[in-house]
């Protein structure tokens, strides 16, 4: 994965993802709270922010996460993470990319509008 600069044709990409919280997402990354990376071959935009000693994806879009899931473990792997947590309005999209490795739901919180799924996965 490759660290990258937030410009407006890369927010186009992610607005669907970020929901509420652009401004706050946008904001983070500005600020090195959170980071842009690219992944499989400039398809996938992944924003992730490091909580202690987890990784929380805070935000995918684009295409590719199931090609990509395994280069962002070994990411969060590399740079000594025990475990990532995702963050998803769509739990079924993330199901099915990342089926099989062993993410679990581990919490459900009501949002303004809607519900906010939290999946981990222990390194």
């Amino acid at each position: 994965m490759q660290r990258i600069k937030l410009t407006k044709d890369v927010m186009q990409v992610l607005k669907p993802a970020l929901f509420l919280a652009k401004g706050t997402i946008k904001s983070e990354i500005k600020q090195g709270v959170s980071s842009l990376y690219v992944a499989d071959n400039n398809k996938l935009y992944v924003v992730l922010r490091p909580e202690l000693d987890e990784l929380v994806v805070v935000a995918v879009a684009g295409h590719g996460l199931y090609h990509s899931r395994l280069e962002i473990i070994n990411f969060a792997i590399q740079h000594g993470f025990h475990s990532m947590r995702f963050h998803t309005r769509e739990p079924e999209l993330l199901e099915r990319a990342l089926m099989g490795l062993g993410f679990k739901l581990i919490e459900v919180r009501r949002q303004l509008i809607g519900r906010d799924f939290i999946y981990r996965l222990d390194l």
